[in-house]
């Protein structure tokens, strides 16, 4: 089989962009120079990669195969080109990072700044998703390291973990529920709530731990980012979970009460996960050395 390192990325572009007028845009190459690519590589490899649709490209199972093969092997080069840099100013490299909200608030500005301080020459490039994605784009090499809620599995993945947080229910002033030391769930479930990101680990764990109480939760509005979900709490729409530490950051300016949740599973963690140690550039392994040192 005889495949070149540009065709695959071609490949990849149509894969991302769904269209072959937008992949050729976005490499800078005639649309039907990437249609005959294309055409070429289905050939050579003897499976159709693509089922065309009036909206667009999408991937066979055998495209999706080669789409995460064509990922790894242009992240290899990549790591490869890096590693073979000039090293004499010291460590260098870029570093991809997947990182859940609650990661990204409360632990990675300050450990990402120790890091970077004494690593001037590495760049990261860091995007905020909920767990279950975050764990798909390290699985199909789309990051190298994420962060994310470990009640959420990993299967394939090297995990470490990484921080502990707690989670507390944050109410309005003059909520009944201001006053109490801790509560249950099982308290908390008769109110409106105000929803996390749909999918993200603490919506999964607050959807599960009603679940297994038979209860269900009446969710009046759902949003993402703490500070959307504080101030929809603080007008009165519901109360929220959400992490302590983040929960501080809210209750001066917005007159909110945080009150602890007395359930096993408010005390969550947070992992770090990785495709493969021996496979990470140097930069992106000292990373993970950094934040899993605790």
């Amino acid at each position: 089989m005889n495949l070149d390192l540009r065709t695959l990325q071609l490949f990849v572009a149509v894969v991302e962009e769904q269209t072959v007028a937008k992949a050729a845009k976005r490499e800078h190459i005639a649309a039907s120079a990437v249609s005959k690519r294309i055409a070429d590589l289905e050939k050579e490899v003897k499976v159709d990669l693509f089922r065309r649709h009036r909206t667009g490209l999408q991937p066979t199972p055998a495209g999706h195969a080669l789409l995460h093969h064509a990922r790894m092997l242009m992240r290899n080069l990549a790591q490869l080109e890096t590693e073979l840099g000039d090293y004499e100013q010291g460590l260098r490299g870029s570093i991809r990072i997947f990182a859940n909200i609650s990661a990204m608030v409360q632990y990675l500005p300050a450990d990402l700044s120790r890091f970077l301080t004494q690593h001037p020459l590495v760049r990261v490039d860091l995007e905020e998703a909920i767990s279950p994605l975050i764990v798909r784009a390290v699985a199909d090499g789309v990051a190298e390291i994420g962060i994310y809620g470990g009640n959420i599995p990993a299967p394939g993945l090297t995990v470490l973990p990484y921080r502990q947080d707690r989670l507390v229910v944050v109410v309005p002033a003059r909520h009944p529920l201001r006053k109490q030391a801790s509560v249950r769930l099982d308290a908390v479930l008769p109110y409106d709530l105000v929803g996390v990101q749909k999918g993200s680990s603490i919506d999964a764990l607050v959807l599960k731990a009603a679940t297994d109480l038979g209860l269900t939760v009446k969710l009046r509005i759902r949003t993402s980012g703490f500070d959307a979900v504080s101030r929809m709490v603080h007008a009165g729409l519901g109360v929220a979970i959400m992490p302590a530490l983040v929960a501080q950051s809210y209750r001066a300016s917005l007159k909110l009460a945080a009150v602890p949740l007395d359930e096993p599973w408010a005390t969550r963690h947070l992992d770090v996960c990785v495709l493969d140690m021996a496979s990470l550039p140097p930069a992106a392994r000292q990373l993970v050395d950094h934040l899993t040192r605790r």
